[in-house]
């Protein structure tokens, strides 16, 4: 099913004669042969600072393609407003009652990498530390037990893979979180703790570059209401 979007204009002391026009399109994928798939559903946001905010991540999102973002100010105070940024980029404001339809190129950045390789013999009881997280070694595990065991770690701000029997990587899952894990084997960012003759050896495999390309608001007052909405492929 087809989207729609509509704009009408009409105006009686704009210019010196009335003006009156509408236009309209259809969201469609980059080509402009299929239809938009994909919203993030229709949302508000009501601020309690003049912080800025992150409404949507371009890392989480195909980049350049035919992106739309509608954002309206929901405001019925004259004077309320919040400026639109794609990341430190200021577009403009949205006062009281005004609405956007823009392109959005969603390009992001480059998310920090680095490996673990785990080496020599582990005892019970043994640790390795990363990103708030503990993993614990049981009493039989061995160097690629303590692999599947780091993989199998939620991490609040890191991915982990498996790249081998002894190699776990890490991706970070924001490009604008620019971390330059310590390297070597005896990291302070990421601390292994042992009592038999384990290593866990740190090293970079790609340093990040950060996304300039988020969709952030800054309200010029304290609470402000945004509504806002996502089509994308």
């Amino acid at each position: 099913m087809a989207t729609k979007a509509t704009f009408t204009l009409s105006s009686t002391g704009l210019v010196s004669d009335n003006m009156n026009f509408s236009t309209d399109a259809t969201l469609t994928q980059a080509g402009g042969a299929v239809d938009i798939a994909n919203t993030s559903g229709l949302a508000r946001k009501t601020t309690a600072s003049t912080a800025q905010y992150t409404l949507f991540k371009a890392d989480e999102y195909t980049s350049d393609r035919s992106n739309k973002l509608y954002l309206k100010n929901t405001s019925s105070t004259a004077a309320e407003y919040f400026t639109v940024s794609i990341d430190d980029e200021t577009i403009g404001r949205l006062y009281a009652g005004d609405w956007a339809l823009i392109p959005w190129s969603a390009t992001g950045g480059t998310p920090a990498a680095f490996s673990v390789t785990f080496a020599s013999s582990w005892a019970e009881n043994d640790t390795a530390v990363f990103d708030g997280v503990t993993i614990t070694l049981g009493s039989t595990e061995t160097t690629a037990a303590m692999v599947d065991l780091v993989v199998a770690a939620q991490y609040p701000n890191w991915t982990v893979v498996e790249t081998s029997s002894t190699v776990a990587t890490f991706t970070a899952k924001d490009s604008n979180d620019l971390s330059l894990i310590e390297e070597g084997a005896a990291s302070d960012d990421y601390v292994v703790t042992t009592a038999g003759s384990g290593t866990g050896t740190v090293a970079r495999t790609v340093a990040p570059v950060a996304s300039a390309n988020d969709i952030k608001i800054t309200p010029g007052q304290s609470a402000n209401t945004v509504e806002y909405m996502l089509f994308h492929e």
